[in-house]
């Protein structure tokens, strides 16, 4: 499947996984993060990736690069991730400097993200210029909210227009197999972006992710034009 790349971000067990995978997401994403309704424990996430590696090798389809989501975490809950995670994904008040210490200490690409409502919120996207692999611009989460993602809200996907830099780019923020299409459209023409991450938008309920859901979010995004 061709177009943009696909991040699955909540996964919590196998059957998700594999249904993530088998419909052609190119990123799966473990939430480490305790507030989360997403959570999975570490040794939990590990169990999920070796069966998936082992159904990749069996089946034949392509291994999802396999993504751990922290906020402002400790060496020792860092130091706790699955071995085989490739990017670590950041969500808190993580700085440049530590996202790309980070990086070179645990051998893991660094995708940074960074809450948007409007087009200056995007500018401060250059601060990170080096120092991680990916942006990913999602939606500010409601006042009061306990959590930086995962809410379902959307923003005007226009404001990334502003963004200027050269690291790639993903959008998050309330996509669904509905809209993320249109979403996918509005950046078209714009160089460094990469693809789209869903969470709660492939969901029956907060944690509960729908196969169905899934593979009709994952067709919408790289059957756009």
């Amino acid at each position: 499947m061709s177009g943009p790349q696909v991040k699955i971000c909540g996964v919590k067990d196998i059957d998700t996984a594999l249904a993530a995978a088998r419909a052609g997401a190119d990123f799966l994403g473990f939430v480490f993060f305790r507030k989360s309704p997403r959570f999975i424990l570490p040794e939990k996430a590990e169990e999920v990736i070796l069966d998936l590696k082992e159904a990749s090798f069996e089946e034949g389809f392509a291994l999802p690069k396999l993504v751990g989501l922290f906020v402002d975490a400790g060496e020792k809950e860092l130091s706790e991730a699955p071995t085989l995670l490739t990017h670590f994904q950041f969500h808190g008040h993580e700085s440049p400097e530590r996202c790309k210490e980070l990086g070179d200490e645990f051998a893991v690409e660094i995708i940074k993200a960074l809450p948007v409502s409007v087009a200056d919120d995007v500018l401060k996207a250059g601060a990170f210029e080096g120092a991680t692999d990916i942006i990913l611009f999602d939606a500010k989460p409601p006042p009061g909210a306990g959590r930086p993602g995962g809410h379902g809200v959307s923003f005007d996907w226009t404001a990334i227009s502003s963004y200027t830099g050269e690291t790639p780019f993903m959008l998050a923020g309330g996509l669904s197999p509905d809209n993320v299409a249109d979403a996918v459209a509005s950046q078209k023409d714009h160089s460094g972006f990469l693809g789209v991450d869903v969470s709660s938008g492939v969901e029956t309920a907060p944690g509960n992710k729908s196969a169905d859901l899934i593979a009709s979010f994952i067709s919408a995004a790289k059957g756009s034009k």
